[in-house]
């Protein structure tokens, strides 16, 4: 439940914004609140989910809740973990953000209006660069898939992904989600291993979760269909590609936690003993990524962007 105090603060900021979008030359919400979470002590989670939005249940609120600034401009500029190698390197603040979505608002509109407001609120500029890197297949091993096809009868009632929610209006899945607000659901890290757990997911979906873990890009090449309860836990300290460096933020690097890894205890961390990514794949599921061809990656670089916002 919103409080009725910042629900009221964000509702009189409609005149700031304006009241349809493109009042003031161009897309923007109708009002935003973004509220500074005080720091916590000990283990706590940032989060990468998110609700409301065009294409979901509630179109006319988006809210994002204990969400990092990285997280923002993940969803607003709909780049996946390959493209933002340097999303390590900003502040480690968490807000909690509701914006107000004009009525008719397109999924286009939607990301401009959110990038709007980084521009407003947090003084960010970017630019894209391009850079070659090598990528991933995703196929079946040798032996033969282990993935475990899910039974439709335990189908979730509202499930989303690792990193939010669809907004493509047609129920379609894509990067940001399959549906409404969800608790944490992707990997889970601690002590160098990591732990992924997901009902009724699609091996494409699987491959942007292992995209997002090596920092590279994956191609779903399977040929399955179906939908999967996966179970997968691997060490992070010996993946192939865990010595990834390629600083785009002020010359710094970063590791190959996904958007949803986080540190802290969970029960269902992987074992001491865990292999690294690339072989508990196979060994866990039947699967296997193969190196595949060079390819120009349009990277995200971040020139300049202030850790805290203005003043709602």
């Amino acid at each position: 439940m919103v409080a009725p105090a910042l629900l009221g603060a964000l509702y009189g900021q409609a005149a700031l914004y304006g009241q349809t979008p493109g009042a003031r030359g161009k897309v923007e919400f109708e009002a935003a609140s973004i509220r500074l979470n005080p720091p916590q002590a000990g283990f706590h989670m940032a989060s990468d989910a998110s609700s409301g939005g065009p294409g979901t249940s509630d179109p006319g609120m988006f809210r994002c809740s204990n969400c990092t600034l990285a997280t923002l401009i993940v969803k607003a500029f709909e780049l996946k973990n390959y493209q933002f190698p340097g999303r390590t390197a900003l502040a480690g603040n968490t807000f909690d953000v509701m914006a107000r979505v004009p009525a008719g608002t397109t999924r286009e509109e939607f990301q401009a209006m959110l990038q709007n407001l980084l521009r407003d609120r947090f003084a960010l500029t970017f630019h894209f660069t391009q850079k070659e890197m090598r990528g991933y297949n995703l196929v079946i091993a040798a032996k033969g898939s282990k993935l475990k096809e899910s039974s439709d009868s335990a189908a979730p009632a509202a499930a989303g992904d690792a990193n939010g929610h669809s907004w493509n209006g047609s129920g379609a899945p894509n990067r940001f989600g399959q549906g409404e607000a969800h608790a944490h659901s992707g990997p889970v890290s601690f002590n160098g291993n990591s732990s992924f757990r997901r009902d009724h997911q699609t091996t494409a979906e699987l491959a942007q979760m292992l995209s997002d873990q090596i920092s590279l890009p994956v191609e779903d090449q399977t040929g399955l269909r179906g939908k999967y309860d996966i179970a997968l836990n691997w060490s992070g300290s010996t993946a192939d590609s865990g010595s990834h460096t390629d600083g785009a933020f002020g010359g710094a690097g970063h590791d190959h936690g996904g958007p949803g890894a986080a540190s802290g205890g969970d029960s269902r961390s992987a074992d001491a003993a865990a292999p690294g990514l690339f072989d508990a794949l196979q060994a866990q599921l039947g699967l296997k990524l193969v190196s595949s061809t060079r390819a120009a990656a349009r990277i995200f670089v971040v020139d300049s962007v202030h850790p805290l916002p203005t003043e709602n």
